[in-house]
């Protein structure tokens, strides 16, 4: 009985061990991401439901300091983007579409105050660009895009995607 309870206790350890000695698997490394692509990626949670029809309120110190914006028009269908400059209160017909982008105000460190929009200073820290898009004339879209998170009430639409890529500067 001794030499059985003996053999139990050995084989026990021998599992045991063998269970420890097996090599543990770790998930392989994931790639970092770029400061600007985290920042992109993290959405905020403070942002509060934003309304095209706020106005927006340009300190009398930026006005004429930004001329227009780039934005980016990805073709789903296709799976192309083609990047094209809009000067402020101009349009883009977008091609092969029936769809028409109007740039309006250009906040570069855009702020809500109340009920209107505005910008904090004349540096790059939140741009976005408040846009009107069109389709056969009837508005589609009016509200902004914010270049750090696009994905924040984005344009919604089956084949094409329109982002703030950059802003132009006055010279």
């Amino acid at each position: 009985m001794i030499q059985a309870r003996g053999s139990v206790v050995g084989l026990l350890v021998a599992l045991i061990l063998m269970a420890s000695c097996q090599k543990k698997e770790t998930a392989p490394p994931q790639p970092q991401a770029s400061p600007q692509a985290a920042a992109r990626q993290a959405l905020p949670t403070d942002v509060p439901p934003i309304s095209g029809a706020a106005p927006a309120v340009i300190p009398e110190s930026l006005k004429g300091k930004w001329t227009a914006v780039k934005l980016l028009v990805e073709d789903k269908k296709a799976n192309q983007s083609q990047e094209y400059v809009v000067k402020l209160g101009g349009e883009l017909a977008i091609p092969s579409s029936t769809l028409v982008v109007q740039a309006e105000e250009f906040l570069p460190d855009l702020k809500i105050e109340g009920s209107s929009f505005t910008t904090a200073s004349n540096e790059l820290k939140n741009p976005a660009v408040h846009v009107r898009i069109l389709d056969v004339g009837k508005e589609v879209f009016n509200g902004w895009l914010f270049q750090l998170f696009p994905a924040v009430h984005p344009f919604q639409h089956e084949r094409y995607g329109i982002t703030l890529r950059d802003s132009v500067a006055a010279s």
